[in-house]
C-alpha cells in the first residue's frame, strides 16, 4: 500500500460524489495521471477539471501537479516491502472465515500492514516538534476513547514512569473537569480512530479555547483534529471487518506511542534517568519473605 492511495481511502467517505468519481478513477488508473493532461483526465473520469483540483486539495495536496509529484516520488523511493510469502489481507466479515489458519493469517497481515504503513508516514519534524512540546509542558493531558484509549493509557503509564505531570481518565466527566483547568503552558494529546467522535471534539474545542498546545494521533484525513492541532502524528491501518470489532489501528497507535516515549526519554535523559532506574529496581527487587 502506498501513502497517496492510503490518503485517498482515508478521505473517501467525506468526498462529494464528483470527487469520489475522481478518487475511483485514480485508484484504478494511477498511470493515467502521467499520460494525460487534466482536461482529458476529466473527460475519461466523467467529471470536471475543477473536481480534479478539489480532489487533490481534499486529500492534502496543493493541486494535481503536487499529487503527481507525490506519486512519482513514491515510485522512486526504495522502501522495504513485505515478502512474497507473507499472508495477504482478505477483507471479509468475521463469519466468512473457513479455518483458524486463515484467521491467523489475516490478523497477522493487517497488523503488519498497520505498522508498516504508519512507519512510512513517519515525519521526523512533526515528531521532534511534538517531543519538544511534551518535554516543556507544565502538564500533559492525554485523551482517548474506545480502542484509541488503549494507546492513550499506554502513553500515560510510560510518562508516569519518568515522573512527568500527566493526566488520563476513562470517564468523560472527569476529562471535562481536567480539560477545564488546562492552560497555555499545558499540552493536550488526542488519540482518535474517529475524529468525528463528539466527546473527543468537545475536549479538543475546550483545549483550543484555553490556548493549550494540542497534538493528535489519528488517521489520515482532513478533519478538525488534523487541521486544528498544532502537531499531527498519523497512525493508519486497514480494517478487515469493522462490524466485528477487530481493529488493527491500535498496533499503529502503539508504534506511535513507543516512538514518542523513546524520543522523549532520549531528549530528556539527564533529568529522567534516575526515575528509570528507580522504577526498574522496584519492579525487579526480590520480594522478601
Amino acid at each position: 500500500m502506498n501513502i497517496v492511495s492510503e490518503k485517498i481511502k482515508s478521505n473517501y467517505d467525506s468526498l462529494p460524489s464528483s470527487e469520489k468519481l475522481v478518487a475511483d478513477y485514480v485508484l484504478e488508473h494511477k498511470d493515467a495521471l502521467f499520460k494525460h493532461p487534466i482536461k482529458e483526465l476529466a473527460e475519461m473520469s466523467g467529471t470536471t477539471q475543477a473536481a480534479w483540483t478539489r480532489f487533490a486539495q481534499a486529500i492534502g495536496y496543493d493541486g494535481l501537479k503536487d499529487l503527481k509529484n507525490a506519486y512519482y516520488a513514491e515510485a522512486n523511493t526504495n522502501l522495504e516491502k513485505v515478502g512474497e510469502n507473507a499472508p495477504k489481507i482478505a477483507f471479509k466479515d468475521v463469519n466468512e472465515y473457513t479455518s483458524l489458519q486463515s484467521i491467523a493469517d489475516n490478523i497477522c497481515a493487517t497488523s503488519v500492514q498497520a505498522i508498516q504503513t504508519t512507519y512510512r508516514l513517519f515525519a521526523a519534524e512533526a515528531f521532534s516538534d511534538a517531543v519538544t512540546t511534551i518535554v516543556s509542558a507544565k502538564q500533559i493531558q492525554v485523551f482517548g476513547v474506545g480502542t484509541a484509549g488503549i494507546a492513550a493509557y499506554d502513553l500515560y503509564c510510560k510518562l508516569l514512569r519518568i515522573h512527568y505531570n500527566v493526566v488520563y481518565n476513562q470517564d468523560h466527566h472527569m476529562n471535562l473537569m481536567t480539560v477545564s483547568q488546562i492552560g497555555p503552558k499545558d499540552v493536550a494529546i488526542f488519540f482518535a480512530d474517529n475524529a468525528k467522535n463528539t466527546e473527543m471534539m468537545q475536549l479538543f474545542n475546550i483545549a483550543k479555547e484555553r490556548e493549550a498546545a494540542t497534538i493528535a494521533v489519528t488517521k489520515l484525513g482532513n478533519n478538525a483534529l488534523t487541521t486544528g492541532c498544532d502537531q499531527v502524528l498519523f497512525a493508519t491501518s486497514p480494517e478487515i471487518d469493522k462490524k466485528s470489532g477487530l481493529n488493527s489501528s491500535r498496533f499503529a497507535q502503539l508504534l506511535i506511542v513507543d516512538t514518542l516515549y523513546t524520543a522523549i526519554a532520549n531528549r530528556d535523559y539527564e533529568n529522567i534517568k534516575g526515575y528509570l532506574k528507580d522504577s526498574y529496581d522496584v519492579f525487579h527487587k526480590t520480594a522478601r519473605v
